[in-house]
């Protein structure tokens, strides 16, 4: 499914850590099962964005109401017998996404205290995969993804695997043709997905003339504009017409272009969609710095998960359940701060690829039976996908589709296509 806004809005406006924050949730059992699984009963750790907690700092954005929206989601699953016979019970805890300190705190607790076999959707995923080996669906890391053997099963995958794919496809419909290549990595912190980035060129034979990095401290905004602005006068003496923004790169290359009234705008690809999503739907840049510029999703845009029939059908649970709740679908392209669709979305999708690997698993659950499970999907039907996708060992994320996404200057906003792009 495609990534949650909240992680990259709250980081990019507050240059926080996301944390979670446990409020009261149900009471743990006295003598709680081996890994949260009973002959019953599987207990699923779900901690979601409290965004009330973040309105002091002018964040607006309503994702709707994620306990009803997995409450519902979930009691409907129960309804229908459940996975294997065993019936699903919610630990819902509350993120607050300023400070790291309240996320160990809300991981022990639903790690240990709670006993949960699996953790939907966390924002800070270390935790749970490394510490606990709690497998986690749909999770995000501080830094990079984990190298641990316990799972994070998710469709978007971390940018060492997907850059690779999606500079293959921009290849082969010669957006690198006739180009003179510049690397721009945001921060040191993006050095790594830079070497991805340069071996995968290499490879595709494009004419790369320069590679910069940005230096300056993360938290001096001062310095990062005129580190970039030095970076973009060495790009054009170079005679740079293409450049590829890694990382945080796609959101500091087009700020720093605004911050110092650039007139150097040559076309741009931007490697990390939801970054420089979060720039455009926060209104923070201008549109002539945007209009060159293309990028990609390996998941379809929310309009076209949200008219999926499995989606709707969510939909129609959550609202039933709850018929005061106000549920507005997703304009298309996406636009402004009511996403109250969101909620139902995300759990719609989380616990569909929690109900599809942990089914796949059979009766025996554990954490080895439902990582095979997850590893040997094969042409999974899965809604956040779009497309049927495929696992492998190893690697708990599939490699396929690839979504181009252009800025459309008459509205503002990133437009996505229907449909793949050809390999």
């Amino acid at each position: 499914m495609r990534k949650s806004l909240v992680t990259t809005v709250v980081s990019a406006l507050l240059f926080s850590a996301v944390a979670i924050v446990g409020v009261a949730g149900p009471a743990s059992a006295t003598s709680a099962p081996t890994q949260g699984v009973t002959a019953t009963t599987i207990r699923v750790g779900i901690p979601y964005v409290d965004l009330a907690a973040v309105r002091q700092f002018g964040i607006t954005l309503d994702q709707g109401s994620f306990p009803d929206a997995y409450n519902a989601i979930i009691a409907n699953l129960n309804a229908q017998g459940g996975i294997n016979g065993r019936k699903l019970v919610p630990y819902l805890v509350a993120v607050n996404p300023v400070g790291t300190g309240p996320a160990i705190t809300a991981c022990t607790q639903l790690s240990e205290d709670d006993s949960v076999f699996v953790a939907i959707n966390p924002q800070q995923s270390d935790c749970f995969v490394q510490q606990h080996h709690v497998p986690t669906i749909s999770g995000t890391f501080q830094d990079a993804p984990s190298t641990s053997a316990t799972p994070n099963f998710t469709l978007q995958p971390p940018p060492a695997a997907y850059d690779p794919v999606q500079l293959a496809v921009l290849a082969h419909q010669g957006d690198f043709k006739g180009k003179r290549v510049g690397l721009f990595a945001g921060q040191e912190t993006d050095g790594a997905e830079l070497k991805v980035v340069q071996s995968s060129l290499k490879s595709l034979g494009v004419h790369v003339v320069e590679s910069a990095v940005d230096g300056a401290p993360q938290s001096d905004e001062v310095a990062t504009n005129q580190q970039a602005a030095l970076i973009a006068q060495r790009f054009q003496q170079a005679g740079v017409n293409e450049v590829v923004a890694v990382g945080t790169g796609a959101t500091i290359w087009p700020e720093s272009l605004q911050a110092n009234e650039g007139s150097y705008l040559p076309s741009w690809i931007a490697t990390n969609e939801s970054s420089l999503e979060t720039s455009v739907l926060g209104a923070s840049i201008q549109p002539k710095y945007l209009r060159n510029v293309l990028t990609t999703s390996p998941v379809p845009s929310n309009d076209t998960l949200w008219r999926t029939p499995a989606v709707q059908a969510c939909d129609r649970v959550v609202r039933k359940a709850y018929p005061s709740l106000e549920i507005t679908p997703p304009t298309n392209p996406l636009t402004g701060s009511d996403q109250t669709f969101y909620a139902v979305e995300a759990a719609c999708l989380n616990i569909d690829l929690f109900a599809t690997i942990a089914k796949a698993a059979g009766k025996n659950l554990t954490e080895a039976t439902f990582a095979h499970a997850g590893y040997a999907l094969r042409n999974a039907d899965i809604p956040g996908s779009g497309v049927p996708v495929s696992f492998a060992p190893g690697r708990p994320y599939p490699l396929g589709p690839v979504y181009l996404v252009t800025f459309d200057k008459a509205k503002n906003v990133l437009q996505f296509a229907s449909t793949p792009a050809a390999k």
